[in-house]
């Protein structure tokens, strides 16, 4: 009598936590080890979406323009190295499902790393606005 208990009781609680299970949506494709570029989204939203030159460690975010089209816009890195023929890849990106304060930038070879901040830039006409670039990080 309990093992029939028993197995009621998994068939009536085993639909629910089933469906409770989540699958994350497919974000990332595999690269060949030697891919110049890749593309990275963070899972928070798709304006942090970045083009990593992986041989010269350039960022080009994903933006759109007054028309509604979508252009990459090249982010300025404080402090990059400039690497006159690149060989291979060293660079990379990640961002964290946490928060924008958490996407880093990393130079494989050398460990430096550099975190994404908004910073203000000035037109000349004098008005300020905002741009989001890489400073590197205080370790």
């Amino acid at each position: 009598m309990r093992f029939i208990a028993f197995i009621v009781v998994i068939l009536t609680v085993a639909p629910y936590s089933a469906n409770s299970q989540e699958v994350a949506p497919h974000q990332y494709t595999m690269l060949p080890a030697d891919a110049r570029f890749t593309i990275v989204q963070s899972q928070l939203a798709a304006k942090w979406t970045f083009r990593l030159d992986r041989f010269s460690g350039e960022v080009f975010q994903l933006v759109k323009t007054f028309d509604d089209s979508n252009v990459w816009e090249q982010m300025e890195v404080v402090g990059l190295p400039r690497v006159s023929t690149p060989l291979r890849p060293h660079f990379q990106i990640f961002t964290s499902g946490l928060a924008a304060r958490h996407t880093f930038r990393l130079d494989t070879e050398s460990g430096k790393t550099w975190v994404i901040v908004q910073g203000t830039r000035q037109r000349a006409d004098g008005s300020q606005y905002n741009v989001n670039l890489w400073e590197p990080f205080v370790e």
